[in-house]
């Protein structure tokens, strides 16, 4: 279901809260599914297998038609055949019928450690949307703007209703505490990243449910995400407590 803004406005801690409208259904105004993925200069996309699983395994969850692994790769390298030579940034977009879209543009480097600030907004963690990456996610509508005017910021960090760190708009979030890397769980309320799914599955990362205090103490903090990879941020003074953005 959507989430819209509630009433009130803000919760206790300050931050805007989002509830659920009630008259919204997945067949009101069907989203496409999205796959946000990193060609590189051969046309090879490192995280397939990872992006496959989670188009289909959303696909079947929300009830959409899935045209096969198989007619996803032959349309991404249909879109990629023209940019050999150059990093690419392709999307995929898979509406409920099961037609595809892809576009595949020039991908520049991230360049240096951005920073990362703090959302004020509060994610609803049992926002079932929130584990689909589709072209429906109104709660980071104000940080895509934010960010478009922000150019030493790669995202803002969200928490939920028990102040516990879910995620930014377009990556997941890791903290390095007594030399291990940590990552929210599921049930915090997040996207299941390609690149996070690759990390647990290597067990270079481990799932621990991580609170926005926990942030300071933090040995160092990464982001990731299926075009940019796993990479170090720096905190800013947003996400110190009692502190938020302009």
């Amino acid at each position: 279901m959507i989430p819209t803004p509630s009433k009130s406005g803000k919760n206790a801690t300050g931050r805007h809260a989002y509830s659920v409208d009630p008259t919204y259904t997945m067949t009101t105004s069907p989203p496409d599914l999205i796959e946000t993925m990193h060609a590189d200069d051969a046309g090879l996309i490192d995280l397939m297998p990872e992006h496959l699983a989670r188009l289909a395994h959303s696909a079947g969850t929300l009830g959409y038609s899935y045209p096969g692994d198989f007619a996803v790769m032959r349309a991404i390298q249909t879109a990629c055949s023209d940019h050999r030579g150059i990093s690419r940034r392709v999307r995929l977009l898979l509406n409920q019928s099961g037609a595809l879209s892809v576009q595949a543009v020039p991908l520049g480097a991230l360049v240096g450690s951005p920073l990362i600030g703090l959302s004020a907004l509060v994610l609803k963690s049992t926002e079932p949307l929130l584990q689909h990456k589709t072209t429906h996610r109104p709660w980071y509508d104000a940080t895509t703007v934010w960010l478009s005017t922000h150019s030493a910021y790669f995202d803002q960090i969200f928490v939920n209703e028990r102040q516990e760190l879910c995620e930014g708009s377009r990556s997941n979030i890791y903290l390095l505490k007594q030399g291990v890397w940590l990552t929210p769980p599921l049930a915090s309320g997040l996207l299941g990243g390609t690149m996070r799914t690759r990390l647990l599955d290597s067990g270079q990362v481990q799932e621990s449910v991580l609170l926005l205090s926990d942030l300071p103490d933090a040995q160092a903090v990464r982001l990731s995400n299926g075009l940019r990879g796993w990479f170090d941020v720096k905190p800013d003074a947003s996400l110190l407590p009692g502190h938020v953005l302009p």
